[in-house]
């Protein structure tokens, strides 16, 4: 089979790590190909079996079609050439335009939504309300997506698959608190940063894993000797052997990254209640998620992971136990489920 997978990067990313995965995995057996809008080299390691094809188009927002003309027509004549089986979209923007590039044309094509349609603008709202029931089939990462779409023929959830290796030894842990993720408003690390000035930390310590906009303006702002900003880490699993506690405080969020490689890694989950982290998280059993997004809110559970012990290990341990839907072999296979829905 002949597969194509579109995104607008593959920089440092959620949906673009995913998409290396999902591609790696389905390239062991299919013949691959990911088309996206530059020439910088993937962030991610991507087999040599995998074709990297860079459209190198125009910029601009997706409203504005002057600008993603150039991108509709290059995509139009891919599809045209009818040398994929079928084609997979990640991300909405990207989404939006396979679907008007497909148009009038036969090219089995796949969306997948990356992010919570709660906080979609009018717009975006009304762009996807008209073109997604033009695709052959979608992939949601939660139940409420999932509700959502429901005007889309083929829906599938599909979890974001494990990113790293499952060794399910004990690891050396230290009184280590975690945040992995880009550092802007969405992922909400200020609102983190904010919850450890009404926290007893006691002897832990505190790292921040992730770059973005935010940056220095964080840094400077929290600054403390037990909070150390360490950017972008490539190798992010040496962190994750030695936390016991990893915070989500996103604003929005479809499914965290890091709340399902904690699950491989021990770690208790603390989260504040974005349709992602409450598509993982029992709250209590196999993660806390607070009431709201303050940081006083996030306070309260985060203090209750430093300070017991045993509901510490609770939660870790329920979290590994629940590994098994994430793992790479599962998703592969419900990827190859949806992709023979929408080439039916």
């Amino acid at each position: 089979m002949k597969i194509a997978f579109v995104i607008s990067t593959l920089g440092f990313g959620g949906a673009e790590r995913v998409l290396s995965i999902v591609a790696n995995r389905l390239s062991c057996e299919h013949s691959v190909s990911i088309i996206k809008f530059d020439n910088q080299e993937p962030f991610y390691k991507i087999n040599d079996s995998v074709k990297i094809i860079n459209l190198t188009t125009s910029n601009g927002g997706f409203l504005n079609l002057k600008k993603r003309f150039s991108k509709i027509f290059a995509l139009r004549d891919i599809f045209k050439s009818g040398q994929y089986d079928v084609v997979i979209s990640f991300m909405d923007s990207t989404n939006l335009l396979c679907l008007i590039a497909n148009l009038t044309l036969k090219q089995k094509l796949i969306i997948s939504e990356h992010s919570d349609h709660s906080f979609l603008p009018l717009k975006w709202q009304m762009a996807k309300r008209v073109l997604y029931p033009f695709c052959d089939a979608l992939s949601v990462l939660s139940k409420s997506d999932y509700q959502y779409y429901s005007y889309v023929k083929n829906r599938s959830i599909i979890y974001n698959p494990f990113f790293g290796d499952d060794e399910n030894i004990e690891y050396q842990k230290e009184n280590l608190i975690l945040f992995v993720g880009r550092l802007e408003k969405v992922k909400g690390c200020d609102i983190f940063l904010n919850s450890l000035k009404e926290c007893d930390l006691g002897d832990y310590s505190v790292e921040i894993c992730g770059d973005g906009s935010e940056f220095n303006t964080l840094k400077n702002e929290f600054k403390s000797k037990k909070i150390k900003f360490l950017g972008t880490v490539n190798d992010i699993k040496n962190h994750y052997k030695r936390a016991k506690i990893i915070v989500s405080s996103s604003r929005n969020e479809g499914l965290g990254n890091a709340l399902i490689e904690a699950c491989f890694y021990n770690i208790a989950r603390v989260a504040t209640p974005t349709i992602g982290a409450c598509e993982l998280i029992d709250d209590n059993k196999n993660g806390l998620i607070s009431d709201d997004f303050t940081p006083q809110s996030l306070a309260k559970k985060l203090n209750l992971a430093i300070k017991d012990e045993a509901l510490r290990a609770k939660l870790a341990k329920n979290a590994f136990d629940s590994r098994g839907k994430f793992e790479l072999e599962n998703i592969y296979q419900e990827w190859l489920e949806l992709i023979n829905k929408a080439l039916k």
